[in-house]
Formats: structure tokens, sequence, C-alpha cells
């Protein structure tokens, strides 16, 4: 296919009729008069004329040739080619997929080492005139000169932050679009996890796909929780295996510098790992299991906190449910008896966990010994009807609410119901909107009552732990209670925003949080995806749902040699020169032979 990157010069083609024109005037046809005389030259006339006119119909061909010819070559014309190798000025994204799948190990080679050589081939085969965007883990599309994209590469390592495929060629789609040079193909160097691709519309530009090699079968910890969360000293790990090897692997939980307990697990398994804590407080442990290809799925960090039970004392007024239910934690080692946290119609001297009294007539009271210890929140009027619970700690969420009292004030909200508040603490002393009986909620007839009484006093109440889990990049919110946060090496604290929202360190970990008056109140883990774990690759129906059904997955080679495909041209103004100074000499020579030979008499 030819194209002309000067088109407006082909309007000069219409001094091409410049010849034919010229010819149609110069033509003359004098009249004929026969002479007795020069009857018998009249054979040698038409033979004589036929070879004028062939002579003029050569010339008038040769001249229209040099004007057209010089004309194409002036409109600088290409012939597309299809392979590359040159192109005009394009702008071209590329994907390279460096987070934490990339670190896989294949034949002693880290996935990522692969991707990174692919990349430089795709960079070696842009021009100087293109304009590159580049795509890495975080998503952003950046511009970067040729040099200044392989110093990335060159310094480009596993990240901990998920690679949303589907998401990175639709922003890089939109960068080239958005750009005024002619738009080129998204190239995507993945290793084409099928978890990487999210649905949604399909790129508006060409997308093409590096082939990865095969990928190692891998295990990884799917989850890692603390039951309880406070080990009074004991307690236990649960460890949640996954992965695609049937080989059972070691499982080991480790803190305070010693090995704790041990295990034998198959990806499916759930394991409970049980130990002590020697010391009182913070401390960071983590589960191992046996190393593979990929390691940094082999090991998880969590924080363990030990304290003592928390000493409870009830009034015999808040129900029987309420006494059975604590009774089971003392029993459990998770309560003990004492006057630490009050659970009670009355605000008591020290923590208080205040529910509504059975007589709307005390509420009047109640309310003025709220306002007596400071507290910001008070009971309203007493409603009917039928509600689900909203619970932040999730426990209780969705558990349906039949009577409450409206709250009003300000202070730390824990649960609500449409919105309005339900169970709420200002300063130390909590208040539960309705009292914990079968009347008013279903919550005390649920599996889930004591788990959520034993969350009411350790953790609302007591203050005591509050452990955040997120993944590296993640918007969390942390505790209202939290005003720093431990940081990194470099930034040894980090400030917490008044909103109490922050975005996830990238180094995974456990970043401890603390109150203004330092005293540690709960701690953030990080820990990578899982689904970066999951290195099956997306089968081609997959990519074409999501990229569209002119995407193409293709090996080394033919990526490199379809990246420019279509874009591709040979330059042939020379050749249109040369054809027109052929022509001029075919003309010339022509013109030169035409010339009438004397003869002497």
């Amino acid at each position: 296919m030819i194209g002309f990157l000067q088109p407006l010069a082909l309007l000069a083609l219409v001094a091409a009729a410049i010849p034919a024109l010229l010819h149609l005037l110069g033509r003359r046809l004098p009249p004929t008069v026969v002479f007795p005389a020069v009857k018998y030259l009249t054979a040698t006339e038409r033979e004589h004329s036929r070879r004028l006119r062939f002579r003029n119909l050569l010339l008038l061909i040769l001249r229209t040739a040099v004007i057209v010819c010089i004309v194409l070559a002036a409109s600088r014309p290409f012939v597309r080619t299809g392979t590359g190798v040159a192109h005009p000025p394009t702008a071209v994204a590329l994907v390279v997929d460096n987070s934490l799948s990339s670190a896989a190990v294949l034949e002693g080679h880290r996935t990522l080492d692969t991707i990174i050589a692919t990349a430089r081939q795709v960079i070696a085969r842009t021009a100087t005139g293109d304009r590159l965007w580049l795509v890495l883990a975080d998503g952003l599309p950046l511009r970067k000169t040729r040099l200044e994209a392989i110093e990335v590469l060159d310094s480009l390592e596993p990240s901990n932050m998920r690679l949303d495929l589907g998401t990175a060629a639709r922003a890089a789609a939109r960068a080239i679009l958005e750009d005024p040079l002619p738009n080129g193909p998204v190239v995507v160097v993945s290793d084409l996890q099928a978890t990487a691709f999210s649905p949604g519309e399909s790129p508006a530009t060409r997308v093409l796909l590096w082939a990865p090699p095969a990928r190692p079968k891998n295990r990884w910890l799917d989850s890692v929780y603390s039951q309880p969360e406070i080990w009074t000293p004991t307690g236990s790990v649960v460890a949640v295996v996954g992965g695609s090897s049937e080989r059972p692997v070691t499982l080991r939980l480790r803190a305070e510098g010693m090995e704790l307990a041990r295990a034998l697990a198959s990806p499916g398994d759930r394991v409970v790992l049980s130990g002590a804590l020697r010391n009182p407080g913070w401390t960071v442990a983590s589960v191992e299991l046996d190393s593979d290809e990929m390691r940094a799925d082999d090991i998880r960090k969590i924080a363990l906190l030990r304290a003592e039970p928390v000493a409870v004392a009830m009034a015999t007024e808040v129900g029987d449910f309420l006494v059975e239910a604590v009774s089971v934690l003392q029993q459990g080692g998770r309560a003990t008896s004492g006057d630490r946290v009050s659970l009670g119609h009355f605000a008591q001297a020290g923590t208080s966990v205040v529910f509504p009294p059975s007589d709307p007539a005390m509420v009047g009271a109640l309310n003025r010994t709220l306002n007596m210890r400071g507290v910001t929140w008070e009971f309203r009027d007493v409603r009917q009807g039928e509600w689900t619970l909203s619970d932040q700690s999730g426990i209780a969420d969705g558990i349906e609410v039949y009577r409450r009292y409206g709250l009003s004030g300000t202070g730390d909200i824990f649960a609500d119901i449409d919105g309005e508040p339900w169970l709420v603490r200002s300063g130390n002393v909590v208040l539960v909107a309705s009292r914990l009986e079968p009347e008013w909620t279903r919550l005390p007839v649920s599996a889930f009552f004591v788990p959520f009484v034993d969350y009411l006093i350790n953790r609302i109440a007591a203050e005591e732990s509050w452990i955040v889990t997120a993944s590296p990049g993640d918007v969390v919110e942390l505790p209202a209670t939290a005003r720093t946060m431990d940081g990194t090496q470099s930034a040894p604290v980090t400030a917490v925003p008044g909103n109490h929202r922050i975005v996830a360190p990238l180094h995974t970990g456990v970043y401890f949080l603390h109150s203004a008056s330092s005293d540690t109140v709960g701690a953030l883990e990080v820990f990578s995806d899982v689904r970066e774990s999951q290195l099956q690759v997306a089968d081609e129906n997959q990519v074409r749902t999501v990229f569209g059904d002119d995407a193409r997955v293709l090996e080394s080679d033919q990526l490199l040699s379809s990246l420019f495909s279509g874009e591709g041209r040979i330059n042939v103004a020379s050749l249109f020169l040369m054809l027109a100074l052929a022509a001029a000499v075919g003309e010339f020579l022509v013109a030169s032979s035409g010339g009438r030979k004397r003869t002497a008499v």
C-alpha cells in the first residue's frame, strides 16, 4: 500500500496535462492539393506520417511521465511494508509487569528478568521521533525517552503492589490517544496472570501481548490471623495454605526469637499453630512455609499481643444472656472478675459499658449521669421496628434489631443502623442503643453473641488491640485513637491524618499504631495480595474479552515484527526521481532522432 507524506503536492498533477494541450494546439491540417507529379509519393507519405504520429505520441508520453514523476516525488511517497523497519513518528505505550508474581523463578531465572529483556527489545524497535509511555506496577503512564526507559528497566525490581493489566492497558491507551502524534499499539509484557485481567471497556487502540514462558507451580499463605487476638499468655495462629502442589510442606510459627509451633500442611489445609508468649505487650510473629520458586509469598508477618484478661463487673439488670456470655469468656480465659470494665445501666467511675434501662422513665436520670461524666452522647426516644445492624468489626453485621433508643451526640461510632449510631464511645464510656435480649435484637440467640461480647469488652471498652490488614497501596482506615504509625528506616514515624485514612505502605510487614500518649493501640499488617500468588496464565478468550478481538498474544519474534505492523514504510521518492530522469533522457533521445536528413542533389 502506497501513502504520501505531502499529499497536497499531488494537486500539481494537473500540470501533466500541459504536454497534451500543447500537442493538440500544435497540430496543423493544411489543405490537400493533388498534383499529378506527386501521386507516386503518396505511399511514401503515408508511411512517413505513421512514423511521425508514433514519434509524437512517444514524446507526449515521456514528457507527461517526467511531470508526473516529479510531482509524485515532491509528495514524498512511501510504501507500507508491515515489517515495522521504518515508521512515521508514533505514540507507543509499553506496560511492563513488575508486580510480585514477576519474582517467580523458572529454570534459574526470574520471570522479571525475561520481561525486562523483552521490554528492552521493544524499546529498541522505537525510533527517535516516537513518543514512549511507560507503565509499571503502579499503573501510572509516564512519558519517557528511550534512554530514560532503559534506565528504569535496568533498576527495576519486583514490586509488592498488584498490577491490574486491564486497568493499566486502558490507562496506557488513554495516554497515547491524548498524544498529538498518531497512536500506535499498547504493548503488554507480562506473565499474563488470569487474576490480573479486570473486566471493562476494551482499549481504543491495538493491544499486543507477549506470550510468557511456562509458569512454575506455587504454594502460598492464603490467610494468617491470630485467634484470639489477645493471648493470655497462650493463643493460636490460624493459617490457610493455598497453591497447586499436592505435596505437604512444613509450616512454622516463630515469635520472640524462637519457634513456637510446627505442622505439616498441603494446599487447601487450615492449620492451627498454638503456643505461648513469654513477654507481655506487642510482638511481631512470622508464619513460614518451606520455600519454593516464589519465596515472597511463603512468609507472612503478623502482630501478636499478650495481655492479662479483662476484669469485668456486671450489674444484675443486664440480663441473663449477657451474664452467661461473660461467664463463657471467663471460663475460656478471656475475662476475669473485677472492676476494670463495668456492664450496667449507669456509668460507673471507671470504664463502663452502658445499656438502656428496662424502664424508660429512668432514661432522664441516666442522661444526667452521663452528662456529669462528660460523656458527649445521650439516649433519646425508644423506637420499635425491624432493622439490620451494620457493624464495623463485621462480627454482628447483618443482625436484626427490633427495638432501640436513639443516640445523639459526637464521638466514635462502631455500629449503626441506616446511618444512625447504635454502638458508640465517648472517652471510657461505651453506649449500646439496645438491650442484649431477644426482644430487642436477634444477637443474643445467634452464634455471634459471645464473640461480639468479647469484642465489646476487650476491644471497644478496654481499648486494647486494633489490628488492620491491607495489601500494599490499599486505602485503609485506622482506629480513631491512632495518632502515629511506625514507618520505614528512612521515615521512622508517620503521622496519621485527621480522617484516619492512609495508603498502606508498599513494603510488607507489621506497622504499630500509637496514641497521642505514645501507647501502642494496634497494628497495621501489610501483606501482598494473594491474587499475585496465583500464577495461572489467562487463556485467549479471557484476553480478547478484556482487550478486544484485535488483541494478539505473540511470541517474542512475532511481537517485535508486529510492533509497527501497518506503520512500516519504505521511502520511494528517489525511485520516482530516477524514473523522471529516465523519461527526460528518453525524451531527449527521441526528440533528437527526429531531425530531417539532408540529401545532396
